[in-house]
């Protein structure tokens, strides 16, 4: 990542445990990291230029608290960036084919429509959204299927445990034989911008 250096970048993160890890990998030594919660964000008024958001807001309980709040800690003109993914998406994505995973997903992530009516509502003007997609090449079946062993995203961990094994296998055979020895890693984002 590069970072301007004037520019003072911030990363919010309420898990200690997660604070710490964050830390150990920012090689770059450029972010200041904080613990704190998205919902009372722990910064003065109008004070950032951008805020952004990348995989979080289906993570906020209140999530017009927290736009709330993203709105007030930007500067005049400032720009908020929500990354998430689209239902679309979920449907598609090779987790579909893991038992119980693709419900969960709908229920967690908003849908992008709403997203925008609420940052609207929260006081963002302009708001518009843009998709992304990106090739990341073949990953081999068993790597991936390591990841997901590992539970590599937090829909995962919301499976009990016997709920994840048994799904694990189904998903082991239906992976294997639907994409053989590699998967392809097409990533697919929404971004949703609204402006002070």
């Amino acid at each position: 990542m590069s970072v301007a250096k004037d520019c003072l970048l911030c990363a919010l993160e309420p898990s200690i445990g997660m604070l710490k890890h964050a830390v150990v990998k920012d090689k770059s030594r450029r972010i200041l990291w904080i613990r704190g919660d998205g919902q009372r964000l722990p910064f003065r008024d109008s004070v950032f230029d951008c805020v952004y958001m990348t995989l979080v807001i289906h993570h906020i309980e209140d999530k017009e608290s927290a736009l709330r709040e993203m709105h007030r800690v930007l500067k005049r003109e400032g720009n908020f960036i929500i990354v998430t993914n689209s239902h679309s998406r979920i449907k598609k994505h090779v987790l579909r084919d893991f038992p119980g995973v693709v419900p969960i997903d709908l229920k967690r992530f908003p849908t992008v429509p709403s997203l925008k009516k609420l940052m609207t509502k929260a006081g963002f003007g302009n708001v518009h959204h843009h998709i992304l997609q990106h090739d990341r090449g073949y990953i081999s079946t068993n790597e991936y299927l390591e990841r997901v062993r590992n539970k590599y995203i937090s829909t995962l961990t919301l499976l009990n445990e016997e709920e994840f094994q048994k799904g694990l296998k189904i998903f082991e055979k239906r992976v294997k034989s639907k994409y053989g020895d590699q998967i392809k890693q097409l990533d697919k984002f929404v971004f949703i911008i609204g402006q002070k």
